[in-house]
């Protein structure tokens, strides 16, 4: 047991004593590479549009064919919501079409009330 202990602890007290020492972690030559700004290049300026490019890409594709199948559909069989309007935060008017006629809903985060009966040519 001694001798794993002794084991484990020697390369603890050396590293504690490489990194007492005031050169451990900035010497002379990275202290002169710091006074130094990088130089850009034409290469460099390619290689930047074309990631911003190839970015943009990944960003349209995703808008033109994942969003639209993220989004709900908001008709049914016999039903479909004809209008949205968010009055507050969690407070939402429909009006939803069922056949011949609307009516227009309000919901919240609590309750459901049903607030007229439309016909669609009214609508209309």
């Amino acid at each position: 047991m001694r001798s794993f202990f002794s084991i484990s602890i020697f390369p603890l007290m050396c590293s504690a004593a490489y990194a007492a020492d005031s050169n451990f972690f900035a010497s002379s030559e990275s202290a002169s590479m710091q006074q130094y700004s990088p130089v850009i290049s034409f290469g460099y300026i390619v290689q930047l549009i074309f990631s911003l490019a190839v970015v943009m890409g990944f960003i349209y594709m995703a808008a033109k064919y994942m969003l639209p199948k993220m989004q709900t559909n908001t008709k049914g069989k016999y039903q479909e919501i004809k209008d949205k309007l968010v009055l507050e935060p969690q407070v939402t008017s429909y009006v939803i079409g069922c056949g011949n006629t609307a009516y227009l809903v309000i919901v919240s985060n609590k309750s459901a009330t049903v607030i007229d009966k439309i016909s669609l040519k009214e609508l209309s």
